[in-house]
């Protein structure tokens, strides 16, 4: 039987969103995960058919840290892995590839210089340059480190309110990408009354609890005996099932928010800043995000920002609240609801490629060339993809040159048996 390594050297999002690539390794052989020390009981969770081995990726014991790597590299020489696949551009994550034949490596991979992509993860990669035309969700990019990765409709469930709720996440780790209290407030306030009144679970870490007090003093007397304070109190299999079941989740870019994803949960999320929801946007159908769109979005998140994070703004206008209920009851028929200048509203669906995003709200200045860049990754890839917006949005010529020149730039585009390293 094939036997399979998945090296996640990253953090909980990225855990969950490694989720088509593991997906497909389960269906072919035996699957074995990496991943830090303090993700392992969500990964048990998560994937319950992975054989994990922890590794300590942020911890300060650094004589401890070494110990138990040594611990798992013993172990991985004792077995022998059809494919290594290793999700993250990291020197740390990539040396420990040294220990296996550099063409059962894929993804990332050690060079005489340091880390190097392999050949799809190296024409992808190209799209970073070109961020403002995402097209390519990282579940996707991840999935297709695997040749003829499994539909995208059996990666996550669609999304469908369980009846457990209003889920709010109170904070990304970037506080640069989450809502203002007062903002959170208002539109925790709109959302509670919209549904009905029900209970409202606060989901965050201990980082978080000085948050969750704000928002409370923020909130209005009735909803009181409503609210539930869970930031800080849930470890990560508790957190699957605070998330498990809700009616809809209102969240930044977060770890949380691909959870619930996964769970089934309908996510609202806004996406500001460095965030872009065509790159890390909720996956599968049936979830819905506001993205900031200004010309200086999405940014560096290493770098700061110039500019008084300018992409906050059009969040912070009154009317806002008033479209999202709009937006959320009449999701097949929003032609008469106006976002706030500066904002876009998308819903998630899947075509064959994978992830894909349609404007239901707002204008989107790169339509033509995301459609482009899509139809020309699919290509690439042997499948086919409906396009962007909704589903029927089509390119003109120039902007299949431009997606060419970007796509193309050198001679491994035409050995299609390496496209999928």
């Amino acid at each position: 039987m094939p036997r399979f390594l998945v090296i996640q050297s990253a953090r909980l999002g990225d855990l969950v969103q490694t989720r088509r690539l593991l997906l497909t390794l389960a269906a072919r052989g035996e699957t074995h995960l990496a991943v830090d020390t303090g993700l392992v009981p969500l990964a048990r969770v998560l994937y319950p058919f992975a054989h994990l081995h922890a590794w300590p990726l942020y911890t300060r014991d650094a004589a401890s840290a070494a110990q138990q790597i040594g611990d798992v590299l013993h172990v991985w020489q004792e077995l022998d892995f059809t494919a290594v696949y290793n999700c993250n551009f990291s020197s740390a994550g990539t040396s420990l590839c040294r220990l296996f034949a550099s063409e059962r490596v894929h993804g990332y991979r050690p060079g005489s210089g340091g880390p190097e992509r392999s050949p799809w993860a190296r024409r992808a990669f190209r799209l970073t340059e070109h961020r403002a035309c995402g097209c390519l969700n990282l579940v996707d990019y991840w999935g297709y480190f695997a040749p003829d990765p499994i539909a995208p409709e059996r990666v996550n469930p669609p999304a469908i309110g369980g009846g457990g709720g209003l889920g709010v996440v109170l904070a990304g780790r970037e506080s640069r990408r989450s809502l203002p209290v007062p903002l959170l407030a208002r539109i925790v306030r709109t959302l509670h009354d919209f549904m009905g009144g029900p209970r409202v679970r606060l989901l965050g870490s201990a980082q978080e609890r000085q948050v969750a007090r704000r928002l409370l003093r923020e909130l209005p007397a009735r909803m009181f005996g409503n609210v539930e304070d869970l930031s800080g109190k849930t470890d990560l299999p508790a957190l699957v099932e605070a998330v498990r079941g809700l009616d809809r989740l209102v969240t930044p870019d977060t770890g949380i928010m691909h959870l619930a994803a996964a769970l089934g949960v309908p996510v609202l999320a806004f996406f500001l800043s460095s965030a872009y929801a065509h790159e890390t946007g909720p996956y599968g159908v049936g979830h819905t995000v506001i993205q900031a769109d200004i010309p200086c979005v999405p940014c560096l998140e290493s770098a700061p920002c110039q500019f008084a994070v300018r992409c906050l703004r059009p969040f912070e206008e009154e009317r806002l609240p008033g479209a999202l209920v709009g937006l959320l009851r009449s999701r097949e028929d929003t032609a008469g609801i106006r976002l706030p200048d500066g904002l876009q509203c998308w819903t998630s669906g899947l075509d064959e490629l994978g992830g894909v995003l349609r404007l239901v709200a707002g204008q989107d200045a790169q339509t033509s060339l995301r459609h482009a860049v899509r139809q020309e990754l699919a290509a690439w890839l042997g499948v086919s993809a409906s396009g962007i917006s909704d589903g029927e949005a089509s390119s003109d010529a120039a902007a299949e040159e431009t997606a060419q020149r970007w796509l193309r730039a050198d001679s491994d585009w035409m050995l299609p048996p390496w496209r999928y390293s």
